[in-house]
């Protein structure tokens, strides 16, 4: 009889495993590995602002710099010569692209390519010298060639600020009314300002 009690008791331990369900995996997937997590702190940043205008400059990763009525004000991230927004955890940066024209398109990139960006807070945005061109805090600001619903300029680099204006819309331009074109600087605020240029 203890021989079959044994048997019962090894059977029963059996039974119980197999029907137990598979002990949770500790084994993560690539996804659960390569995780990033980013802690971002969000405060209220000056806007960057042309001179004499309410406009704000802004945008969005693969996307040409505007300017709109309201930009981007979650702080700045002034490292490595970018121009990074928001201040933590960038998730964009804006990228100067190289052209054959006086004036540069300024892209925002998800990623920093532009490394001599000069800026700080209440200071103008400005471009250091390279092996192409000098140093420039000045931009040229074109309207769209299309009705849009808000004001809107797409904003240039424009490393001659003696260049004459475009006279005509080219590749690096592209749909822009020529004849709102004009130069501008682009102002940082203050990092405890509350005042919208």
């Amino acid at each position: 009889m203890k021989a079959s009690l044994s048997c019962v008791s090894i059977l029963l331990a059996l039974s119980g495993l197999i029907g137990a369900a598979p002990a949770p995996s500790t084994t993560k997937t690539a996804a659960e590995a390569d995780q990033t997590y980013c802690i971002q702190i969000v405060q209220t940043g000056p806007p960057i602002a042309p001179n004499a205008s309410n406009l704000q400059l802004t945008g969005s990763v693969g996307n040409h710099a505007i300017l709109q009525t309201t930009g981007l004000t979650q702080g700045w991230n002034f490292s490595n010569g970018g121009l990074g927004s928001p201040q933590y955890c960038t998730g964009q940066w804006l990228n100067i692209v190289p052209g054959p024209h006086p004036w540069k398109k300024l892209v925002w990139g998800s990623t920093q390519v532009t490394t001599t960006w000069k800026a700080g807070y209440d200071s103008d945005l400005t471009a250091k010298k390279t092996a192409t061109y000098g140093q420039s805090s000045t931009f040229l600001a074109c309207s769209p060639s299309y009705p849009t619903f808000v004001a809107e300029s797409w904003v240039y680099l424009l490393t001659d600020p003696s260049a004459a204006l475009p006279l005509v819309a080219d590749e690096t331009l592209g749909d822009v009314n020529v004849k709102s074109c004009v130069k501008t600087k682009l102002h940082i605020g203050s990092s405890t300002s509350s005042v919208v240029y």
